[in-house]
């Protein structure tokens, strides 16, 4: 009964599975025909210079720019936030989510800001400018103390908020310490996001390395180092998921 089930199952996935590889190795052929004609007459050149010397040029000022409006609104996050939790009464549980929500969109903003800082960083360092190479390394600087700055002060509020919570944003352990300090419904939501986390990931590097690939006939730039980078992130997240699966297996 079983087994009639498991094969029933594949049956019914099968055809749609083959479609979506028709239509992506139709649409791939599409691609590669056109990043091949890209390739002729030095039109990527162009356009591969194009690109490569804007990005340098305005990635010392999209940095600084980038970093002000994120941290202004980080900032104003977390007043938002503290202001709601210096008035609360102890029993408007409302108001309490909305501060806790307007934290969680302050912490997100930092993370995002930390990567942009590191690729803005990179593209105002491999540019010929030296004025763009000192703005983008003093911006990259106060940019990462303030964002730091500003986890350690949502991580405090959110502490204050929720005594029960333990870890300094300053500890090399702070994660496992907050994960532990979380109840059984916070642990779960938060195993909730990781695994949508990991199906994001899963999907995306896929496709970074289809795109990757596409780009490399277009622009004929060394395929090695890109698509070694996405393939080796896609493995130690396929690894290290498969792994501590093993092992909760194996502690259940």
């Amino acid at each position: 009964m079983e087994n009639n089930a498991v094969k029933k199952d594949n049956r019914k996935a099968l055809p749609k599975y083959l479609l979506i590889l028709l239509v992506a190795a139709i649409f791939g052929g599409v691609l590669g025909f056109a990043a091949g004609w890209v390739g002729h007459d030095n039109i990527s050149e162009v356009i591969a210079t194009a690109v490569v010397g804007g990005l340098t040029a305005i990635a010392p000022w999209a940095l600084l720019i980038t970093s002000v409006v994120s941290l202004a609104v980080i900032l104003w996050l977390y007043r938002g936030a503290k202001a709601l939790y210096t008035g609360w009464d102890g029993e408007n549980d409302e108001a309490m989510d909305r501060a806790d929500e307007k934290l969680n969109w302050g912490l997100l903003l930092t993370a995002a800001q930390v990567v942009l800082d590191m690729f803005f960083f990179a593209a105002a360092e491999s540019g010929d400018s030296p004025l763009g190479g000192i703005v983008g390394f003093l911006a990259f600087i106060v940019s990462i103390f303030l964002l730091v700055f500003a986890q350690q002060k949502i991580v405090d509020l959110t502490r204050k908020m929720n005594p029960e919570k333990q870890g300094s944003i300053y500890d090399t352990k702070f994660r496992k310490k907050w994960f532990e300090s979380c109840d059984e419904a916070e642990q779960k939501q938060i195993g909730q996001a990781a695994y949508k986390a990991y199906n994001v990931v899963s999907t995306a590097c896929p496709i970074l390395w289809a795109a990757l690939l596409m780009l490399s006939y277009a622009f004929h730039f060394e395929l090695l180092m890109p698509t070694f980078v996405v393939c080796f992130i896609w493995l130690l997240l396929q690894v290290s998921y498969c792994l501590e699966c093993i092992r909760l297996g194996k502690r259940k």
